[in-house]
């Protein structure tokens, strides 16, 4: 019982840091003011594509390199349909939704016919096919020099990213929305199916479970993720270019979500804000950031293997150990089918 209540105090607290997290971000940033909005508006749109990556590498033990081609492909869709007239917001989002999804059941399929090293370079191989798509179709995608967003600020529901905070309140709400969904689908039963799925495949197919449709559903979520990073991407920069497609855009989000912690949702965020902050302080002064950001890179791959938040795991939880269960009597089942899937 005491374990019990220590385990409820625990979340308790849990779900008040985070309650407090959220009113810190809401008050203080506008608060401090300067470019500190703006670059946290960038920060949490980049730690949605890693938290995307943490979606499907974390839990679901895909290792898919091309998630950053899904948030440029929505991004690229917003941009092609201003070019040819939509300004209507809602328009813009239903279209790179809908373009990003395509892509996702491209890479769903390769979920269900591979998996290991032979996902791994399906997904690699499609993520350098989409980086040419602008220089094969440059009048649709305008090749090398990019594409712009054209239309007023009706196309970002009248929100303007260079002026005032409502820019950064509305992603910083979609943020917060995409986080807590993400966390209450991770927690709930069909979440614990896809992490014991991804833990051991076979395993999960003897016990009934159906691990080519929790495959892709988990990919269909992750996309669609990534799909509104890359939607709020193009209307903070009005600019979309080639990068955005490429591998490049990809191992940034496994990078974030490795450094933060693949298995939590706020790892990648953490790992994307911490990142991104140090490329833009050491790039101000250094033309050699690549080579710090590797340095620093390798010691926290060695040193933190599971990522930052994984030293709270590691360190910061004092769990008692549990009372050993009793033996079940003849004739009563061994457990529930919910212990079964936890020891899976």
């Amino acid at each position: 019982m005491r374990t019990g209540l220590l385990a409820r105090a625990r979340d308790w607290w849990q779900a008040l840091a985070v309650c407090g997290l959220i009113v810190v971000l809401v008050v203080v940033p506008p608060a401090v003011g300067g470019y500190l909005p703006r670059a946290l508006t960038s920060y949490f749109i980049f730690g949605l594509l890693a938290l995307s990556v943490g979606l499907i590498s974390g839990y679901g033990r895909l290792f898919n390199l091309g998630v950053g081609a899904t948030f440029g492909v929505a991004a690229y869709a917003v941009a092609v349909l201003s070019q040819l007239g939509v300004s209507n917001p809602f328009l813009l989002l239903a279209g790179a939704l809908a373009a990003s999804l395509l892509v996702a059941l491209l890479f769903a399929f390769y979920a269900l016919v591979a998996s290991g090293i032979e996902y791994l370079m399906l997904t690699f191989l499609t993520t350098l096919a989409f980086a040419v798509l602008p220089l094969a179709l440059p009048d649709l995608l305008g090749g090398d020099n990019g594409l712009a967003l054209k239309g007023d600020l009706r196309v970002s529901f009248g929100l303007n990213p260079l002026r005032g905070y409502e820019f950064y309140w509305f992603v910083l709400a979609v943020v917060v929305a995409c986080a807590l969904l993400s966390w209450f689908l991770i927690s709930s039963q069909a979440g614990k199916a896809v992490q014991a799925i991804g833990r051991n495949p076979v395993r999960a197919a003897a016990m009934g479970y159906n691990v080519g449709g929790y495959r892709v559903a988990l990919t269909l979520y992750a996309s669609l993720i990534a799909a509104l990073g890359g939607w709020l991407y193009i209307l903070q920069n009005s600019f979309v270019h080639q990068d955005l497609l490429g591998l490049g855009n990809s191992t940034n989000g496994l990078v974030y979500a490795l450094i933060g912690g693949v298995n939590s949702i706020l790892g990648p965020f953490l790992g994307a804000i911490l990142l991104r902050f140090v490329n833009d302080t050491l790039s101000r002064g250094s033309t050699q950031t690549p080579l710090y950001l590797g340095i620093v890179l390798m010691l926290v791959v060695y040193f933190v293997p599971d990522g930052l938040l994984g030293l709270w795991d590691r360190y910061g939880r004092r769990r008692p150990a549990a009372p050993r269960a009793a033996e079940p009597a003849e004739g009563t089942p061994a457990g529930t089918g919910a212990e079964k899937l936890e020891a899976v």
